[in-house]
């Protein structure tokens, strides 16, 4: 181990620092207060620098100074400064002995004690000293009932903020119980929002919420990431960020905006964008640097960690062999540092940014052991340190990967037609890197490699939508006896896998320290026969969870399809399509791109594009840009800030490469994720032109379809149903304000189309009375119904059309269900963390009137179609979160067998023209498909039958059909 270059200190001292610090490391079960004495203050050590002595005698000052002292404040203030002292120099165990004497000594206010016991308790945990943790949990807590209303005037932080932090690091680290970890957490930063919220409170106790919101933000989004709630997660770091800029009230100090520059960096890891990771950590490194933080600080040494990860991920780790012996330098000073993840991971970093790839793959497996033994392979902790091995496999240049290798780690991600995997952790940091750089490998494999690469591409369309899915699935078993009594099982067998896999550690730890020549033998012997009981113990459980699963997947298939969706094999697919159609994957990689095709039969195709995720995100956005200016064309020829350019370019990059393997295909069902969700690929053309009147339209020669990924397709269509009997309900021109319009109102909007959701930078909270009305709706809706043969009693609107209206009824008896509504998508509005559609107004506002995702799920529907009509029911960010994806999965889940959504704000007029023609088509001609009613009434408008003014794509190329396409 290299040495820091301020404060040298030798492997054997740092050994001895960590045993000063921690006499009483542990790997066991937390233990309760009744079962632990009060710790005696830690030992203290001897100074190994001019600067160190200085502080040792300053020690002997203040305890002279403390006889003399009766003031709590003041006790306090000479107690605080010499252990901030001892950390500045590097002698972290005298710092944290000096603070448990806070905590000890009663001459001390007890708010101040609380904090103190609290920061203590997170840094045992951190060093997985459970016990000792827990211990100092309960004095926090009690300690915090004693706090005066006057003292909390007084303090930086809330002492219940602080304990419910500490207690969340002993639920994730020492019970392997990430989310009451994220439910603690949650706890604690929602009573600082309120705090910070609350005009009666003082300015210090804002201050102190505004602490807790930015000091834990970086630790809520790791833990929102394991939970696999990455949208979430990424939603909430931009929100964070928004507040940060428009709320004066936060005011984040440069540590504080570094912390928030973490969690964005982890957030998004796990979103696939590994470049917006880098330049985030980036960002919170030069903020550390610029507050002038110690080199030994835990946060610096996390945000290095976490570089080298990112770094990792991008095959770039050589190029920061800096911040790896700066990592290892604050290990040597900071046991919390050392131990936090562990020395054996530090290590392995460390080796693998100097390019000794055996030696990192090897510190790691010792890790890899030590975590799968006592947590077992759903723990996150485990499964990042996974993705860390293979991507260390991937980038050794002496190394041959080859197509079983990677299938050995890919599998247990993607799971098995017959096996299913519904846990909620993921590993942080590292895992998509590890997916891509497999994806890329695979692809050399042959086509049993490029069939593994297609079912990674599939994971992670998947991926960007799995936290809306659980929560529906947590919903549906709720209200529905049989299966809530399946999960309930399934969960207690969860919690017992957990301590299964801690008993097995224990016993082994035994195991390994009875080992040795007599007189032990007769202790190795009973020793191993309790491994031996544990690891059947193991296999057992395992058993039990795996025909349980196979028992729910049996009754209940939707529950599987939104906890984790089988990924088919092609020749499942295939067998799923029909003729003339075929299956279009697309991934935007940050090297290259890829297409997989799948016809009607199982032929697969899979091809390399040259087309790179950042040159495709700009054409997008240059194709998007005149759509969402919101501004319609004034006259015929008019392009409106339509890129033609663009149109034909994203055409060129993503199906010329492939034009013969679609070639023939009436039908191409398209599923993509991240910036490639938000093409509107109706409005593509196959040739460079520069006027409308010109444009060869791709949709004249094939039909888009999209869909959320094949296992969707393939679920849909192996759950068929008898079409409903009623044709038509419609929920239309729902009421914002809460107020009832007249009976016969049917008002259209004028001027350019507001913006849904206005925020106000000035107010915390959004009013949802200032949603953007939308009166044209029902006359839409009413029209869909004419068309259908539907009477009037089917559009239900106003405060009618609202969220509880929707939940209650009954819908599977209509075969058009239509919410002619606004959608709103993940931190469109500060504070709102879903995708879902925004109904009349009830009581609280977002919280009443938004149907959410998870929501949908609950509805029951028989489908054919479900019309999300209005403005930007389609929209996706593309980078946190497919809003498409979300709600069409939600759909499905519920009972439709398609949607239909709209990608931009629709002009009214034209949103009439298009549905009801669409429905008229459908009715008039049973032959027609889905995808062909749109088609023909998008085609016919193109080509000028509405007048000339319509052939633009801003009134026709705003609706996609999502989902089976077919009659």
């Amino acid at each position: 181990m290299k040495t820091c270059c301020r404060y040298p200190t030798s492997l054997a001292m740092l050994i001895a620092l960590i045993l000063a610090c921690f006499p009483s490391l542990s790997f066991g079960q937390v233990k309760t207060s009744a079962n632990i004495q009060s710790p005696q203050p830690l030992a203290q050590s001897t100074a190994g620098s001019p600067e160190q002595q200085a502080v040792i005698e300053r020690e002997q000052v203040v305890r002279r100074q403390l006889s003399d002292t009766t003031d709590k404040e003041a006790r306090f203030a000479l107690y605080d400064t010499l252990a901030s002292e001892y950390f500045q120099v590097g002698m972290v165990a005298d710092s944290m002995r000096v603070r448990e004497e806070i905590v000890n000594d009663t001459q001390i206010n007890a708010g101040r004690r609380s904090l103190a016991a609290s920061s203590l308790a997170i840094a045992y945990a951190l060093t997985y000293n459970y016990s000792r943790s827990q211990h100092l949990i309960d004095q926090a807590r009690t300690l915090a009932r004693e706090t005066t209303p006057e003292e909390l005037e007084m303090l930086p932080s809330v002492p219940s903020y602080a304990y419910f932090a500490a207690e969340a690091e002993i639920d994730r680290g020492g019970l392997n119980r990430h989310d009451l970890a994220l439910q603690r957490r949650r706890q604690g930063v929602e009573f600082a929002w309120r705090d910070l919220n609350d005009p009666a409170l003082s300015e210090k106790r804002h201050r102190a919420a505004a602490n807790e919101i930015l000091d834990s933000f970086g630790s809520v989004i790791r833990l929102m990431v394991q939970n696999n709630r990455r949208t979430e997660a990424l939603s909430y770091a931009n929100e964070v960020r928004w507040d940060i800029d428009n709320r004066p009230d936060l005011k984040p100090s440069l540590t504080q905006r570094a912390n928030v520059d973490l969690g964005l960096s982890i957030a998004l890891c796990s979103n696939d964008d590994y470049d917006g990771a880098l330049a985030a950590i980036d960002a919170a490194i030069a903020g550390l640097r610029q507050a002038d933080t110690v080199p030994h600080s835990e946060l610096l040494g996390s945000v290095l960690r976490h570089r080298l990860m990112v770094a990792l991920a991008l095959g770039r780790i050589g190029d920061y062999q800096a911040d790896a012996d700066a990592w290892e330098a604050a290990a040597s000073v900071n046991p919390v540092v050392a131990q936090n993840p562990s020395m054996n991971e530090l290590e392995s970093l460390v080796q693998a940014a100097h390019g000794r790839w055996p030696e990192a793959e090897s510190r790691l497996a010792a890790q890899m052991k030590v975590d799968l033994r006592h947590q077992g392979p759903e723990s996150p902790f485990y499964k990042y340190k996974a993705g860390m091995q293979m991507l260390y496999r991937l980038e050794d240049p002496a190394r041959q990967v080859s197509e079983a290798d990677i299938a050995a780690y890919v599998t247990p991600l993607v799971g098995t037609e017959d096996e299913w995997n519904d846990s909620s952790t993921r590993g942080a940091y590292d895992e998509d890197g590890a997916l891509a750089m497999s994806m890329s490998r695979a692809m050399n494999e042959g086509e049993q490699g490029q069939v593994l690469a297609f079912r990674i591409a599939e994971l992670f369309h998947m991926n960007a939508t799995q936290g809306a899915m659980t929560d529906g699935a947590a919903r549906l078993a709720a209200s529905t006896p049989e299966l809530r009594a399946l999960v309930e099982q399934e969960q207690a067998l969860r919690y017992e896998q957990n301590t299964a896999h801690v008993e097995l550690a224990r016993a082994t730890r035994k195991l390994e320290q009875s080992q040795g020549p007599w007189p032990f033998e007769s202790r190795e012997f009973l020793a191993s026969t309790v491994v031996t009981q544990q690891k059947k113990s193991v296999e057992a459980i395992d058993g039990k969870l795996s025909s349980l699963r196979r028992q729910i997947v049996a009754q209940f298939p939707v529950y599987r399809q939104l906890v984790s969706p089988a990924i088919p094999t092609p020749a499942t697919l295939g067998a799923a399509l029909r003729q003339g159609e075929v299956y279009l994957d697309l991934y935007a990689g940050r090297s290259e791109s890829y297409a997989f095709v799948v016809h009607s039969g199982g032929a697969f195709r899979a091809v390399r594009l040259a087309a790179t995720r950042a040159a495709l995100s700009k054409q997008v956005r240059a194709l998007r840009a005149g759509f969402d200016a919101g501004i319609p064309p004034q006259h015929p020829g008019d392009l409106a800030g339509f890129d033609l350019g663009a149109a034909a370019s994203l055409y060129q990059a993503l199906i010329a490469p492939i034009q013969d393997e679609i070639r023939g295909a009436t039908t191409v069902y398209i599923s993509a994720s991240g910036i490639l969700a938000s093409i509107p690929f109706d409005v593509w053309v196959t040739q460079p032109t520069s006027m409308l009147s010109d444009a060869s339209w791709w949709i004249n020669a094939a039909t888009p379809v999209r869909i959320p990924s094949a296992s969707a397709l393939v679920f849909a269509r192996s759950h068929p149903a008898p079409h409903a009997a009623q044709p038509f309900i419609a929920f239309a021109d729902p009421s914002f304000d809460g107020r009832e319009r007249s009976a016969n109102s049917n008002v259209r909007a004028v001027g350019p189309a507001a913006r849904a959701f206005p925020v106000d930078n000035g107010t915390p909270t959004f009013d949802y009375h200032r949603v953007a009305p939308l009166p044209e709706t029902l006359g839409e809706a009413r029209s869909i119904a004419d068309a259908l043969g539907s009477p009037e009693q089917s559009v239900v609107s106003g405060t009618h059309a609202s969220r509880t209206e929707a939940m209650k009824m009954d819908l599977s008896s209509d075969q058009v269900v239509l919410f002619a509504t606004h959608g709103i998508v993940a931190g469109e509005v500060p504070g709102w963390r879903k995708s879902g559609l925004a109904m009349a107004y009830e009581r609280s506002g977002l919280d009443d009137s938004i149907l959410t995702a998870d929501d949908i799920v609950m509805l029951r529907l028989n489908a054919d179609w479900v019309v999300l009509s209005a403005c930007n029911t389609g929209l996706v960010s593309g980078s946190a979160g497919d809003a498409v994806s979300e709600l069409s999965r939600a759909f499905f889940a519920a009972g439709a067998r398609s949607v239909l959504v709209t990608q931009w704000a629709v002009e009214s007029q034209s949103a009439a023209e298009v549905t009801t023609g669409v429905f008229r088509a459908y009715a008039a001609d049973p032959s027609l498909s889905k995808a062909d009613a749109l088609a023909r009434t998008e085609r016919d408008m193109a080509a000028g039958k509405e007048g000339p003014l319509y052939r633009h794509p801003y009134f026709w190329g705003a609706y996609a059909l999502v989902g089976d396409a077919g009659r």
